[in-house]
């Protein structure tokens, strides 16, 4: 038996030496569903059902717009804001400078460029300016 290949140096590539993580890049986890991480991460976000105001609370937020309408002064206000992507949404609370309302559309706008539908909202309280 030949004994020469035990004595020989290793062969030296012509390439220069890869880094070692670009090595471990090549045995990065292949994604075979693109999308399916995001797909699986948006099904589990929570979102909260909108829950429906008494006429008393109706009458009460009334009252308080009336009063921000003759203050036009900033307020705390708690809103549902409906989801993008799917049934439901989230509340809401902002403290914002209450601008006009459009009464036929039953939307209040406000100086930080923010529309909030009346049905929506919640809570108002007036703050003094």
């Amino acid at each position: 038996m030949d004994e020469r290949w035990y004595t020989m140096d290793r062969p030296k590539s012509k390439y220069p030496k890869m880094s070692m993580s670009d090595r471990a890049a090549q045995f990065a986890p292949f994604a075979a569903l693109t999308g399916h991480k995001e797909a699986i991460l948006e099904q589990q976000r929570i979102t909260q059902t909108k829950r429906i105001l008494s006429n008393e609370e109706k009458l009460e937020i009334n009252e308080k717009i009336i009063e921000l309408m003759n203050l036009k002064s900033k307020c705390r206000i708690i809103y549902f804001e409906k989801d993008r992507t799917k049934s439901g949404g989230q509340y809401m609370e902002s403290v914002l400078s209450f601008k006009r309302i459009d009464e036929l559309n039953k939307v209040l706008y406000f100086k930080e460029n923010i529309q909030i539908q009346i049905d929506d909202i919640v809570d108002i309280e007036v703050l003094e300016k």
